[in-house]
């Protein structure tokens, strides 16, 4: 993680820099948005990016026999009062910190969704062009968050002023400012320790001041406009994350009104940029091919007399060698004077190093796994440990545990060759055993068995009363506790979701996962309820209890109330006489769209959408014969009818000139 957040650090610094030294200045507002945030984002991905560019796969040099850890040897060393102290674990307490700065950023940014929150709840709403008109009670400053504009009723200005600072904010709704918001606010929280990630949200919200700024004086006079701007410019109730053309950066937004529009040649300073990326992505993600490390019986061991010896010149002091003449040794048995016997020494010192200091993953205990992990690193010519990495691993918490161990070992003795200490590769593999392990026919799971499982208190019936007792109590089960979520509900959601688990031999219920997905919390639900099942009374087969597999189909159903619109689009909007298009989404049914002509006070007309099944679609209405009294131009309110109910889905209004 630490050399991660490190290489995203220098990545945010040469791009951020890039933007600093030669964009920042420059009047191509949009084309600096998109470059801060996809510079933003690739610093993040460019450290995980992998290419192999070996040709072929290199054998270690030397490797040490399997290390078998297993789980009662390290409990038993964790919980032995005798047990050797252990040094203080500082690379914990960083992940600690780092996750404790996550909790504390992310606190803050609900905080301001709530925030948010409160003030749309008490508030009242209208519709307008393309937004909602949000108006609050309480003391703040106008602001505009997604599709709304926030202003309070205790906000006092001129018609003037006014109509500009609707229009700014207008221009962060249209421009979709808030997105970049909340994704910066996102990475923010994960990244809170890298200073680069503030220079960035500070950057980038500067750039939609000046985006909003510039759509406002094309219709505006700009001196009088940085005059309300500086008017304006008093302290008041600001949410961090939401737009508000009263911010901060108030002088470089008046002087970027002012200044003459950037040379269309000054555009080729973002050419700037690709070296840059070429160069990162070369440092962080070119790697060598892994090698498969074939596996070796419990007691070999590699020797010195079983390993080639080069007869070449002596390499530069930076190569790291694969074979030398005395390999690495462990530290602790130097005073010994013979070589098998303190290779001996070194190898059970190595032993009891790793014996007192790996802790078996408790995850991966619970689910039984075991392994190898095959981890390799560099014994520096100082003895020093270092290039740490897992050429074969297990997962659920091994290969880090393994990690964390070797970065913590002492210094070697260091490997020589022709009587000098050179840097030497070292690989060695560790093996998680769990003891008294079940064997595989204990895990074997049953699809096909002489009874089925039942629900507990049905057991004792046989044949079709015993399958009616258990699907009963299933349904109750299923149906008492089982809750809609908010988020499906709301969008309109429904299908059916189909989960998977295993009955175990004692009737717990295991290995959950979901087979057929619904989305919108209807998985996590249905996952949630059966694992709040009570025991089950076990297949049984041959006459033994056995494993066995279960599926249980749940589907989620609207009542027809619970309709829900999801899409409504009207585009372009103004219109020409060309006409316009509808796009729009809701649950499949009988739907229709009607217009209502407001400059006219005419009728309804009605477009019945034949067969819609629930996709998004996109439909041209022509304007031709759309208003009454035989006008061409004018205001259309664009409704989406729920024929099924009766009732109005969503509302848009369209100007035809």
């Amino acid at each position: 993680m630490t050399s991660y957040l490190l290489e995203v650090t220098l990545c945010w610094a040469i791009l951020y820099g890039i933007y600093h030294l030669m964009l920042g200045r420059e009047t191509f507002f949009r084309w600096n948005r998109w470059y801060l945030i996809s510079t933003l984002l690739l610093g993040l991905v460019m450290p995980v990016l992998e290419i192999d560019m070996s040709a072929a796969a290199e054998s270690p040099a030397f490797l040490l026999q399997p290390i078998t850890v297993g789980v009662q040897q390290l409990e038993a060393i964790v919980v032995t009062a005798s047990q050797q102290k252990q040094g203080f674990d500082y690379q914990l307490v960083v992940v600690w910190v780092y996750w404790l700065g996550v909790v504390i950023s992310l606190a803050r940014f609900g905080y301001g969704l709530v925030q948010i929150g409160r003030l749309y709840h008490n508030s009242s709403k209208t519709p307008a062009d393309g937004y909602r008109w949000v108006a609050t009670d309480a003391p703040h400053l106008p602001f505009s968050f997604f599709n709304n504009l926030f202003w309070s009723n205790t906000y006092e200005v001129g018609e003037g002023d006014r109509l500009s600072i609707v229009r700014h904010e207008e221009a962060h709704i249209y421009q979709r400012h808030s997105f970049d918001i909340v994704l910066l606010e996102l990475v923010a929280a994960f990244t809170w320790c890298i200073p680069f990630v503030y220079f960035y949200k500070k950057a980038l919200k500067t750039t939609h001041e000046y985006l909003a700024d510039d759509y406002v004086t094309a219709g505006f006079d700009k001196k009088q406009y940085g005059r309300l701007l500086i008017r304006q410019s008093h302290p008041g109730m600001q949410i961090a994350i939401s737009n508000t053309i009263f911010t901060s950066q108030l002088k470089k937004r008046i002087v970027m009104l002012t200044k003459t529009k950037s040379s269309e040649r000054a555009i080729w300073k973002y050419l700037a940029a690709l070296p840059a990326v070429a160069a990162l992505s070369l440092a962080f993600s070119f790697t060598e091919k892994r090698p498969d490390v074939p596996l070796l019986a419990d007691n070999q061991l590699f020797t010195q007399e079983e390993l080639p010896i080069p007869t070449d010149t002596v390499p530069v002091l930076e190569e790291v060698f694969k074979v030398v003449e005395e390999m690495p040794r462990f530290p602790g048995c130097e005073e010994m004077t013979k070589t098998s016997e303190r290779d001996q020494c070194a190898q059970a010192t190595l032993f009891e190093f790793i014996f007192q200091n790996l802790k078996y993953p408790a995850a991966v205990k619970e689910k039984g796994m075991e392994g190898t992990v095959y981890v390799k690193f560099i014994v520096e010519k100082d003895g020093a440990v270092s290039q740490e990495e897992i050429v074969r691993g297990v997962g659920g918490g091994c290969d880090e545990e393994v990690l964390r161990l070797v970065r913590t070992m002492p210094k070697w003795v260091p490997g020589k060759q022709r009587g000098r200490n050179v840097r030497t590769q070292f690989l060695l593999p560790i093996k998680f055993k769990l003891d008294n392990a079940p064997t595989a026919a204990d895990k074997q799971v049953y699809s096909e068995v002489d009874e089925m499982p039942v629900m507990a208190g049905c057991e004792a019936l046989t044949g079709d009363e015993r399958k009616k007792c258990s699907d009963e109590k299933l349904m109750n089960a299923v149906f008492l506790n089982i809750k809609y979520p908010t988020e499906a509900r709301e969008k309109g959601v429904e299908g059916m979701v189909v989960a998977k688990f295993v009955i175990q031999t004692d009737g717990s219920v295991t290995n959950l996962e979901i087979g057929k997905s619904v989305g919108f919390g209807c998985d996590e639900e249905v996952l949630r309820v059966i694992g709040q099942m009570p025991r089950w009374a076990p297949a049984q087969k041959g006459g033994k209890a056995v494993a066995s597999s279960f599926i249980l189909p749940v589907r989620f159903k609207l009542d027809a109330a619970d309709r829900k619109l999801e899409v409504m689009e009207v585009f372009p909007n103004p219109a020409s006489g060309q006409g316009f298009n509808v796009k729009f989404k809701a649950p499949a049914g009988k739907v229709s769209i009607a217009f209502y002509d407001i400059s006219n006070k005419g009728g309804v007309n009605e477009k019945p959408i034949q067969g819609y099944d629930g996709t998004e679609q996109t439909i041209h209405i022509d304007t031709k014969g759309l208003f009454a009294n035989g006008q061409t131009t004018g205001t259309v309110v664009v409704m989406l009818m729920d024929n099924d109910n009766g009732k109005i889905l969503g509302t848009r209004k369209v100007i035809v000139q």
